[in-house]
């Protein structure tokens, strides 16, 4: 996956290095974790992760980027594009579909002291625009939880409409969808 630059933004691939910093901002806070990942991961997890996601993005399409601020290069967080099998979700739409859905997710997670200063929304932003302009995908999708009110405004905000989970064991989320309206133009 390519790098993203924003005005106040770098969008990269994660570097063996990035394991302590994405360690502290995202995978070793509770808070954090509570709705992106379940729960805090060690940092020989990180590593790992980081490790693997590495390579898995520096040579695909897809993929996990470190975002950090350009002014010191401090990582503030991640965003990425992922496939899924959405195994986990009834939709609105077809609610007696005899098959899951294949179905991309912009997925992102940002440290508590860099909420609210717009670097979710100019991070995601470049990563839709990344989806829709050069991918062509036809849509994105999200799952979030109900409680997750920080989510649920920043997808508001970067577009996306929202459906029910019509699931009985998943009543505490919903999907939000985002669809590429360039693709209507062609």
């Amino acid at each position: 996956m390519e790098r993203l630059d924003t005005e106040r933004l770098h969008l990269r691939p994660f570097t063996p290095d990035d394991a302590a910093g994405i360690h502290e901002a995202v995978y070793g806070d509770p808070v954090v974790c509570q709705h992106f990942c379940g729960i805090t991961w060690s940092l020989a997890e990180v590593e790992q992760w980081v490790s693997f996601h590495h390579l898995d993005t520096r040579y695909g399409d897809l993929g996990y980027l470190a975002v950090t601020r350009r002014a010191d290069n401090r990582i503030l967080g991640l965003v990425g594009l992922r496939p899924y099998v959405a195994t986990w979700i009834v939709w609105q739409d077809d609610p007696h579909a005899k098959h899951a859905r294949m179905e991309m997710e912009l997925t992102y997670a940002f440290g508590q002291p860099y909420e609210g200063q717009g670097y979710a929304s100019e991070a995601c932003n470049a990563v839709i625009g990344y989806a829709f302009r050069y991918l062509r995908l036809p849509r994105l999708a999200y799952t979030v939880n109900v409680q997750n009110i920080g989510s649920w405004r920043l997808m508001k905000r970067l577009g996306f409409r929202f459906q029910r989970n019509l699931r009985p064991e998943a009543w505490d989320s919903v999907i939000g969808i985002l669809d590429n309206h360039l693709l209507d133009s062609e």
